[in-house]
């Protein structure tokens, strides 16, 4: 075993090693990357409309010379770059889907330091850099052992509920050691565990026959705000750490007539499964007092869950990720995902989340990426699909 331990640490070093080289090689590179970004990122793909974008994907793979490029049917886009020996796979995968629609300008602006524009950080920059590994492979010199599955994953957001990466999942045709997911942002970004996480909204009508001179009596505006500041006096527990946000109220559509439903969207994540069901329950019966005692239907929507799960801390991927990350001069941001992540690691897979490059305005329109830092970022995720490939991520 110490043979075995010793021999690891010694192949880590020597990639380790071929960092600043790499990083060099990839500023040449980084256009590659770039091009696929604007091409793929100018293609509106809201979720559950990601065909176009996806179309494309599939096209990008057989220019890079992928095999058995395929849309499957939940929409994915996969290939194959096979190994020299092909005795199992490693899964690179980045979701497709965004949360702009096409009523959104998708135009992307590319300056001499940064990209601006509708999703470029998520995810056009992430899918793009999965849509090049082949390319970028070749122009390092670098020939993996293993199978190398490239995978654009369809339904991540939202209602989409990880729908896409969990088809894939569970009809796969070859064996994977292990997983990366790949984000645009941000860099240093490392999750290795998913966090429990219950998205929910909760959608109240004013029915024709209200009675308007009932005590307490209001339109969808005033209910949805009584609704609102009783959530927010839900105790929340510190230990297991809990949190609650309301992503979003939406209700009427002038100035001068009383709305009579609504919405509101929130999400409740914590360390612990238990507590969300417990808060699920909460806000349950918040809804059903709301309904009896307001006259209004008030009903809680579950869009989509997800459980705790992870690998340790002191798993050899992510011991490996963070050697990686130190030797490039990123610091390690242990974030939770609540994303694709949580769909490898709950169908038995090892797997981490990583951010290639800082940005700014995620999930505004102005959402804007830099690209000085990408290529260490790009240099991150060959370096860790190296050390999977030569048995270093192996528990």
């Amino acid at each position: 075993m110490m043979l075995e331990t010793t021999s690891k640490e010694f192949d880590l070093g020597n990639l380790l090693q071929d960092l600043p080289t790499q990083i060099e090689k990839l500023k040449e590179a980084r256009k590659l990357v770039l091009t696929d970004a604007v091409l793929l990122g100018e293609v509106p793909s809201p979720t559950f409309n990601e065909e176009d974008r996806i179309r494309l994907t599939v096209d990008r793979f057989r220019e890079n010379g992928m095999e058995d490029p395929e849309i499957d049917e939940q929409g994915n886009a996969s290939a194959v770059l096979p190994g020299s020996e092909g005795r199992s796979s490693i899964l690179v995968m980045a979701h497709a889907d965004s949360v702009f629609d096409a009523t959104t300008q998708h135009v992307l602006n590319v300056g001499p330091d940064s990209i601006t524009g509708p999703g470029i950080a998520d995810n056009a920059i992430g899918l793009a850099t999965v849509v090049a590994l082949p390319k970028l492979l070749k122009i390092l010199g670098i020939t993996l052992k293993d199978d190398l599955i490239l995978l654009a994953n369809t339904k991540s957001l939202g209602r989409g509920n990880l729908e896409g990466a969990r088809y894939f999942l569970d009809t796969k045709q070859r064996p994977i050691s292990a997983g990366i997911c790949v984000e645009g942002a941000s860099q240093g970004r490392l999750s290795y565990a998913g966090l429990g996480t219950l998205r929910g909204e909760i959608r109240l009508e004013v029915p024709s026959n209200y009675d308007w001179n009932r005590f307490g009596s209001s339109g969808a505006v005033g209910h949805l705000t009584r609704i609102i500041n009783q959530l927010l006096e839900i105790p929340l527990p510190k230990e297991p750490k809990t949190k609650m946000v309301l992503g979003g109220l939406t209700c009427g559509t002038t100035y001068n007539k009383t709305p009579h439903r609504g919405c509101l969207r929130f999400e409740i994540t914590s360390e612990a499964d238990e507590v969300i069901a417990e808060l699920q329950q909460k806000v349950n019966d918040l809804c059903e007092q709301c309904s009896l005692e307001n006259g209004t239907t008030v009903k809680l929507e579950v869009v989509a869950t997800r459980p705790n799960c992870g690998i340790p801390f002191t798993h050899p991927l992510v011991k490996a990720t963070r050697s990686i990350m130190d030797e490039i001069g990123i610091t390690p941001q242990v974030i939770p995902s609540t994303g694709d992540l949580n769909v490898l690691i709950e169908a038995g897979y090892a797997g981490v989340t990583l951010g290639l490059t800082h940005a700014e305005n995620i999930g505004e329109e102005n959402e804007t990426i830099q690209l000085a830092p990408l290529q260490a970022g790009i240099a991150q995720l060959v370096t860790l699909l190296q050390a999977i490939d030569k048995g270093i991520c192996e528990s």
